[in-house]
């Protein structure tokens, strides 16, 4: 299966598009870890999904809780390369992070002459002891779960000549210079996973972030606004042996896209890939599916405005005029957002030959595989992208291996009074889904021979109407019935096409207020015990309190049922 057919079952062949999870691939054992060492003997007991996948979020993914803290404050001219005061400059990183914080006892480190202090939440366990040239101490940590207000705070001091660098804050367990880089217990969640996506760990919507340079790196103190260190995204990859899907910046210039995609075939190591995808019985190729920003069609993110001005300037191109088949009329008539649809195909057809020219200099230019997200309540937008293409390069399968949609299902607020009523009301929606918007989409890639994959979906409640039964919900045997009918759904129209669910994980220390913008994640926290949670599943009457339920998970024992 390479990067260009990947998926693909053709009409001629009495098939339906199905993802990347292809009969014959699936059939082709030696090729199963693209490229990997065929000596390799497959898992015949499979511990993963064969078609499912999840977007990647997690309150706390690492062992160094470092890249979870804010930024010095220090004046930007007085910061290094890598985020901290320079010699002679102080400054503080203040991070409300009590409510995500486990209380414990943490390790921390540094290099450097100058002074580090802590205080907040978190309070030195004695003085500083200097081994191999490191300053070593503890910290008690108090968390607080429930409740904002509560920073950690570390404070540099540096006179002349002094600095502090490489700051490691270790999560409890964890000694110094620890060679892991992700908590047991987060791969342990993505285990029953294919594919993983970055979208959110790239903090893709409304992303400034335009030249390479300025890209988020494993030396930085602290988070960066641009999202996670992109050596961690390869590095989980590398761990796992899963699917990798990335998202490509709104903003991001030829040079940024160019060495992003050389980046990732440098850092991916696909010996270490194909021997993790062969213990967890993985029978396809190994694909990094690339994608062009996010949910361009969105109003409410950025890259649509950006990416209709950049229609505006070359409109003999991107003209608006739909040239497709496939309806609804409500999309195909707003010349704006085929101007959109036009775009978007086009920068990912660049997007995708960046990628496998640097993957083909590495051989693994068949791992690459382009996905042109759209919009689910409607296939005309893919259609007009896939119609571009076709006018412009030539047959779209060249250089689109997958179409996306995101079909969350809900609840309108007059139904969600009752437990009762709202998962009536679950169930009606996910049953009009097959008509209303999958049928399209199935006819959408039969006619271009392209997989139809989710890039996100699962259920979208939310909002402030009846938010305790909303959320009594999410922890109610009857959100398992409703998932197992809803993922039957899917194979039903789309068979083993992947699916990504959004998301992997919550935070368990979230305020409750915070939920008005919904539940998101499949499992409440990275240390949730899935042994104890996914057993045993409660039908609920709504009087229950939050906290008594919050340690049921159906959504993610449905998901993890999907196995193999």
């Amino acid at each position: 299966m390479t990067g260009d057919d990947a998926g693909v079952v053709t009409p001629e062949e009495g098939g339906m598009p199905s993802g990347g999870d292809d009969a014959n691939a699936a059939a082709d054992g030696a090729n199963a870890t693209d490229g990997g060492d065929a000596g390799l003997v497959v898992n015949p007991h499979p511990t993963i999904s064969s078609w499912l996948g999840t977007n990647v979020a997690a309150d706390l993914p690492r062992v160094d809780v470092m890249y979870q803290l804010s930024p010095f404050d220090t004046a930007a001219a007085q910061l290094d390369a890598n985020g901290y005061p320079v010699a002679g400059a102080s400054g503080k990183s203040s991070t409300d992070l009590g409510f995500i914080l486990t209380t414990g006892t943490y390790k921390i480190s540094y290099r450097g002459a100058g002074t580090l202090a802590v205080s907040g939440i978190g309070k030195l366990g004695g003085a500083w002891q200097t081994v191999n040239g490191e300053q070593r101490n503890t910290v008690q940590i108090t968390g607080s779960p429930g409740n904002f207000g509560n920073f950690i705070v570390l404070a540099v001091t540096n006179a002349a000549g002094q600095t502090v660098q490489d700051v490691h804050l270790y999560y409890p367990g964890f000694d110094y210079d620890a060679p892991t880089t992700f908590l047991p217990q987060f791969l342990s969640i993505l285990g029953p996973f294919r594919a993983m996506r970055f979208m959110d760990w790239e903090a893709t919507n409304n992303s400034k972030l335009a030249s390479w340079a300025d890209r988020p790196t494993a030396a930085h103190f602290g988070h960066s606004a641009f999202g996670e260190p992109y050596e961690h995204i390869a590095e989980l990859v590398n761990v796992t042996g899963k699917d990798c899907w990335i998202t490509v910046p709104e903003l991001a210039t030829s040079d940024f896209i160019t060495q992003f995609a050389q980046f990732m075939a440098s850092h991916l190591d696909f010996t270490r890939i194909a021997a993790a995808r062969a213990a967890a019985g993985f029978t396809t190729p190994f694909q990094l599916i690339v994608e062009n920003s996010n949910e361009t069609w969105n109003g409410g993110f950025s890259a649509k405005a950006t990416f209709l001005a950049a229609a505006n300037m070359n409109t003999a191109l991107y003209t608006g005029k739909f040239t497709g088949t496939i309806e609804p009329t409500w999309q195909s008539n707003d010349s704006d957002l085929m101007k959109v649809a036009q775009v978007e195909a086009d920068r990912l057809v660049k997007i995708g030959n960046a990628f496998r020219t640097a993957f083909d200099a590495v051989g693994h230019a068949t791992a690459v595989a382009p996905v042109l997200s759209g919009w689910a309540a409607g296939a005309a937008y893919s259609d007009e992208g896939l119609s571009f293409i076709k006018a412009n390069y030539g047959d779209p399968k060249k250089y689109v291996t997958y179409v996306a949609q995101a079909p969350y299902f809900g609840a309108d607020d007059s139904l969600t009074g009752s437990l009762g009523t709202l998962f009536t009301a679950l169930q009606a929606n996910i049953a009009s889904m097959d008509a209303m918007w999958f049928q399209d989409f199935v006819k959408l890639g039969a006619e271009y021979g392209v997989g139809v994959v989710a890039y996100e979906g699962g259920q979208s409640l939310s909002g402030t109407t009846n938010q305790p039964i909303k959320h009594l919900a999410q922890h109610d045997e009857r959100m398992y019935e409703a998932y197992k009918a809803y993922l039957a759904l899917w194979k039903k129209d789309f068979g083993s096409s992947l699916f990504m669910h959004f998301s992997l994980a919550g935070n368990p220390g979230t305020p409750e207020n915070i939920y008005q913008y919904g539940f998101w994640g499949s499992i409440i926290g990275v240390l949730e015990d899935t042994t104890a949670c996914e057993p045993n599943l409660p039908m609920l009457t709504g009087s229950e309190t939050i906290a008594s339920v919050v340690h049921h998970c159906p959504k993610y024992r449905a998901l993890a049922e999907q196995v193999p």
